[in-house]
């Protein structure tokens, strides 16, 4: 027994955390219908409507991945202080991935409902939104664990740095919305999702969720003060733009490498080759991903 580490009050701490956390979890087919004025149990069960599905999945797994940021407990802290310290991650996280499905339908994608696409059947748009939602949690489940969410000034940070990375994807994701119109003239990214591509809603789902992940090295290359908030977002914005670069150099040459003499933009638009959407995806998520581990 000696080589298992057992404390009882820690323990129970952690437990209640988890039992927090699970409550949480399971509102989330009723919290998921009511973000967006959508009748869950219709969609699911009468409908059998596969694009809410994937788009109720990418959130469930979403929320799964932003609150195995918030399960956490230090035998300094009292139980009635971490458990009201998790409930209100928890709910606070929530409420951080219902505003990012809401800049996502109203910025990013104005020009298109995604509500009546998914609602209608559009798997390509239910895979955009699923994308995005993922990319998000990932993100706020690293600040939530890079910063001392114990403090005012530690929830500010969290603020912060979600604003930050919020800003970063969404412009990302503008320019790539602008630089697709301009190639393909006459032809709108949002036009594809309408017409229910979904080689190129996977391709946009995996570069948002890449570019998540290595918005996260900023984490690791960037030491979190309580007392100097400020020097440390803008360091942190600073970091997640070059690593973003290095993403992107990284992405390319996979792509060149792996997608040899394949002309992936007729595959992906025009052929609509999920094969290759798919391959683009895990390449994204896979350079992101090894460049967070750093």
């Amino acid at each position: 027994m000696d080589m298992i580490y057992w404390d009882h009050y820690y323990n129970v701490m952690l437990l209640l955390n988890l039992l927090i956390v699970i409550a949480l979890f399971t509102s989330l087919r009723l919290f998921s219908g009511m973000i967006a004025h959508i009748d869950a149990s219709d969609e699911l069960l009468r409908k059998d409507n596969p694009a809410f599905g994937i788009s109720l999945a990418g959130a469930t797994f979403a929320i799964t991945i932003m609150l195995s940021g918030t399960i956490y407990g230090s035998p300094e802290n009292g139980i009635h202080h971490a458990v009201l310290a998790v409930g209100f991650l928890g709910v606070l996280g929530i409420g951080l991935m219902a505003l990012t499905r809401l800049i996502f339908a109203k910025v990013t994608l104005s020009d298109i409902s995604l509500r009546d696409e998914i609602v209608s059947g559009n798997k390509a748009a239910a895979i955009a939104d699923a994308g995005n939602v993922l990319a998000a949690a990932i993100i706020i489940r690293t600040v939530m664990i890079w910063v001392d969410v114990n403090s005012v000034a530690g929830v500010m940070a969290l603020l912060g740095g979600y604003t930050i990375s919020q800003v970063i994807l969404t412009s990302m994701t503008l320019l790539r919305i602008k630089y697709y119109s301009f190639v393909y003239k006459g032809n709108r990214f949002s036009e594809q999702l309408k017409r229910g591509n979904v080689a190129l809603a996977l391709r946009f789902s995996g570069q948002k969720i890449g570019a998540a992940f290595a918005i996260t090295t900023a984490a690791h290359t960037v030491v979190y003060e309580e007392y100097d908030i400020a020097p440390i977002l803008a360091a942190w914005v600073v970091a997640s733009i070059v690593i973003i670069l290095v993403w992107k150099i990284l992405c390319l040459v996979a792509e060149r490498i792996i997608l040899f003499r394949v002309d992936i933009n007729q595959e992906v638009i025009e052929q609509r080759n999920i094969a290759v959407g798919a391959l683009q995806a895990v390449i994204y998520i896979s350079m992101g991903m090894l460049l967070s581990a750093l």
